[in-house]
């Protein structure tokens, strides 16, 4: 049971947020938030409290009175999931190598995670062949944590994992899932008036490849994730499936590279984006917010957020309505993952949300917890 300060109990995965678990993930957090792990702050609190959603389409050039984008999130889960506390928390990062916990790193989430009865799951990147000896030292911390689990972003490091660790529990990551991400043009095809071979094409993943869901058995994955898509997924792409999902909220994944916008700030020249430059762990500082044309718009653009060497959209509030109504009858939907950037807020965020179109806003300070 979960005790909340504010005098409510849970039983995550049962009574609570109708079955539906919640996790946080702290992409860029060293240490837990102890406050957080013993439940003393709920999801509410979480994401009002000041937590702003750099990216975020709602509440821009709106009056004091309209509740912050974190509000209204938090005002969705629970009004979707009524009685939902965080069961689950997630750390690691999951596009950059570099951010890779340490072994004690990891060794103090897990004891915090086991005190707090919080389940916990570790997000790995992309992996080289030196980030994977890297991560099977985190992994091996994970061992006899109950509920604990490895969210892979990549099939090597699935082979990997489970040829040395055969009881780990292996989540696949959302990276895996290979479809159309560009926010500028995703959701045109939510039309009956978008062309159909458009929509058979771009409303479908590459999970649908022969072989895919075949590997998906030979390795035993039981769960994988996926982001809240802008664009209707075709019926068949969540038919004849059994493994259960997890769906991320705010933030869709949209893309990722070598190079890292942050860590080039310092730079110079041709330099600074070369792949293994200087990283003085700059994103755990800033973000830097980008506001894209979109073909054919008004003018108005769309919100792209670089944290580290990737690139988010936050989905407006109707698709975060969307994905949340879905819940109560996609069964195998069981799970919600709430990224919570730094977690404390994002001050300055609201810095450049009026910059020229295609410009690169002013880096929005954060402070690291």
């Amino acid at each position: 049971m979960l005790q909340t300060k504010v005098d409510r109990e849970a039983s995550p995965g049962e009574s609570a947020g109708r079955g539906v678990e919640v996790g946080l993930f702290f992409p860029f957090l060293a240490a837990p938030p102890p406050a957080l792990l013993r439940g003393e702050i709920s999801l509410d609190e979480t994401l009002r409290d000041g937590h702003g959603w750099p990216g975020a389409e709602a509440g821009r050039n709106a009056p004091a009175s309209v509740a912050s984008p974190g509000a209204q999130l938090a005002n969705a889960l629970l009004r979707h999931l009524p009685g939902a506390v965080p069961s689950r928390v997630y750390v690691g990062n999951e596009t950059c190598e570099r951010l890779l916990p340490t072994p004690q790193a990891i060794g103090s989430w897990a004891a915090a995670a086991r005190g707090g009865r919080v389940a916990l799951s570790l997000i790995l990147p992309p992996l080289s062949r030196d980030g994977l000896v890297k991560a099977e030292g985190v992994v091996r911390e994970l061992e006899g944590v109950e509920d604990s689990e490895v969210v892979a972003g990549d099939w090597g490091t699935v082979h990997r994992l489970r040829s040395r660790h055969p009881g780990l529990t292996i989540v696949l990551g959302r990276l895996t899932h290979k479809m159309l991400r560009d926010p500028r043009l995703a959701d045109r095809f939510d039309s009956p008036l978008a062309p159909m071979s458009a929509r058979s094409a771009l409303c479908r993943s590459g999970e649908l490849a022969p072989g895919f869901r075949a590997l998906m058995e030979r390795y035993g994955i039981g769960r994988r994730e996926i982001d809240p898509f802008l664009q209707p997924m075709e019926e068949d792409e969540w038919e004849g499936r059994d493994e259960r999902l997890s769906v991320h909220l705010p933030y869709q994944f949209v893309t990722m590279g070598r190079g890292c916008l942050p860590a080039a700030m310092h730079g110079e020249g041709k330099g600074r984006f070369v792949e293994g430059g200087p990283c003085r762990t700059e994103c755990a500082t800033y973000a830097v917010e980008f506001r894209v044309p979109v073909p054919g718009g008004n003018g108005t653009g769309r919100h792209l957020l670089s944290l580290g060497n990737a690139l988010y959209h936050a989905v407006p509030p109707h698709v975060v309505e969307k994905v949340l109504a879905r819940l109560s009858f996609r069964e195998r939907v069981d799970r919600v993952v709430v990224s919570v950037p730094d977690g404390r807020g994002w001050p300055g965020a609201e810095a450049g949300r009026d910059a020229p179109v295609s410009v690169a806003s002013a880096a929005a300070e954060r402070k690291p917890s």
